[in-house]
């Protein structure tokens, strides 16, 4: 579908009300969205001021709806004065109306992107907007608590952060435009991709945030929410519940601050995620349990005394099964939220239903010496797992487990790797039916000149287990008749 124009920002005030400072504000994010907008989509994006749509009103009296109907998404830069306006109010619910009813096929992300160059209380921000993508183009300061706006000078380039956030901006933008366009989603958004429940953060936190928001949709992540969790803890709960149903991971990023009380709770909003999300987890009607992870940053100064008493309790009574603490830098955290989402996200190879699955171990210098016994399984029909893929370096310790739970049969070649790690991977074989492999291995061969000493062994109970000092053709063919008999 193509439109006329492809933005329209609308900020409500006419010319001769506008403050000069904020008119030069808002000519500038103008100017550097659509410079940030262009080199994503390679040529020019068309962007209609709300002043340009006055002025075609006014001067050839064109209607602002048959305009706007010609418009792919909507920027709303909002105002705490202004939306106290019943005029404007009614004006922003109009083009609500109109971005929501124009595209009947629509089914992507929401068409009207909110812009704050300040904190908006929450009763003075309308219903209608406040499920839209919201955009803070200003931080609050750390020791007044009062909000400043990226400042946008004459004769100087922005900050970093008011560059991050409009890039943020621009990808949106990008993306939606794209399936608006096209049907098709834009960078770094796939259809298909895995979700990641982000939570929110307290104000010294919420650029860390958007830092680790940035990586996750960089490797493919849709991240929700987009907007503001609800202030009311009975619709806040109902919305949390909503995004994990669908995510594989909770992420909560602990700031110096334990925040305001959420309506109708006794918990702030920090803290009421993190019990609801313990809640889901806990709960027997929800089959889905997204992995958790907790980020106590390790240089966190706090001055916050209900926060300094709330992180106490977080790591002495938080830390079960599918939750992690991580008191860490930084660095390391998303380290650890990277290699975990590795791990959930990891697919087993297909595993044919005719014929056995034979996992093989071993270290990548016996490579060459398994290369022709690998060849001569594959002629007995048996389907191999390789624990040395070709196309992945290794393979995490979750995925080795869930290969295990799935093989019929396990090869283990020691060849000159050491006793300790022939016996680690003994030991993972007794592990696994507590982890939840439903059927005992029909076989397990061991190719070693030395047996182990390892007592776990004693417990690997009704499975054949076999040993050789040598790999030959016939040691191999043994091996797998053990399997084909059982």
């Amino acid at each position: 579908m193509n439109f006329e124009y492809d933005i329209f920002i609308s900020y409500g005030k006419t010319p001769e009300d506008v403050d000069p400072t904020q008119a030069n504000w808002i000519q500038k994010f103008c100017h550097y969205l659509s410079v940030s907008v262009q080199r994503l989509f390679n040529e020019n994006p068309t962007i209609l001021l709300h002043d340009d749509l006055r002025m075609r009103q006014n001067t050839i009296n064109e209607r602002p709806e048959e305009t706007l109907k010609k418009t792919g998404v909507f920027i709303v830069v909002l105002d705490q004065a202004e939306l106290k306006s019943q005029n404007y109010r009614s004006y922003l619910e109009y083009i609500h109306q109109i971005a929501n009813n124009t595209i009947d096929q629509f089914t992507g992300n929401s068409r009207i992107f909110k812009i704050m160059t300040g904190p908006v209380p929450e009763d003075l921000e309308p219903d209608f907007l406040k499920a839209a993508p919201c955009y803070n183009f200003y931080e609050i300061n750390r020791y007044n608590k009062k909000p400043v706006s990226y400042i946008l000078q004459n004769g100087h380039l922005p900050d970093n952060k008011f560059w991050s956030k409009l890039i943020d901006l621009a990808y949106d933008i990008y993306n939606t435009l794209s399936m608006l366009k096209t049907g098709e989603t834009g960078k770094n958004i796939s259809k298909n991709s895995h979700i990641v429940y982000l939570a929110e953060t307290s104000f010294d936190q919420q650029e860390n945030r958007d830092i680790l928001k940035r990586e996750l949709r960089h490797m493919g992540f849709n991240v929700v929410p987009q907007a503001s969790i609800p202030n009311n803890s009975e619709t806040a709960q109902a919305v949390i519940n909503n995004y994990l149903n669908q995510s594989i991971m909770a992420i909560h990023m602990m700031g110096a601050f334990y925040g305001d009380f959420l309506k109708n709770s006794k918990y702030s909003l920090l803290d009421f995620q993190v019990r609801t999300v313990k809640e889901y987890l806990e709960s027997k009607e929800n089959k889905r349990k997204p992995y958790q992870i907790i980020w106590i940053p390790n240089d966190l100064k706090i001055t916050d005394q209900r926060q300094s008493l709330y992180l106490k309790r977080i790591k002495r009574e938080e830390s079960h099964e599918n939750t992690e603490i991580v008191e860490a830098p930084l660095e390391v955290f998303k380290t650890i939220v990277n290699n975990k989402l590795k791990e959930l996200t990891f697919k087993p190879e297909n595993i044919e239903k005719n014929g056995h699955t034979l996992y093989l171990l071993y270290e990548p210098q016996e490579k060459q010496k398994l290369q022709e016994y690998i060849d001569l399984i594959k002629e007995r029909g048996f389907n191999i797992i390789d624990n040395m893929p070709a196309h992945k370096e290794y393979y995490s310790i979750t995925e080795h487990i869930n290969i295990l739970k799935k093989s019929d049969a396990v090869l283990i070649y020691k060849g000159n790797s050491s006793m300790e790690w022939l016996n680690s991977k003994i030991r993972d074989l007794v592990k696994v039916p507590g982890l939840g492999k439903e059927k005992p291995f029909k076989a397990v061969g061991i190719f070693s000149p030395q047996k182990t000493t390892d007592k776990s062994l004693l417990f690997l109970r009704n499975v054949t287990v076999i040993w050789n000092e040598e790999l030959n053709n016939a040691s191999i063919h043994h091996f797998l008749d053990q399997i084909i008999k059982k």
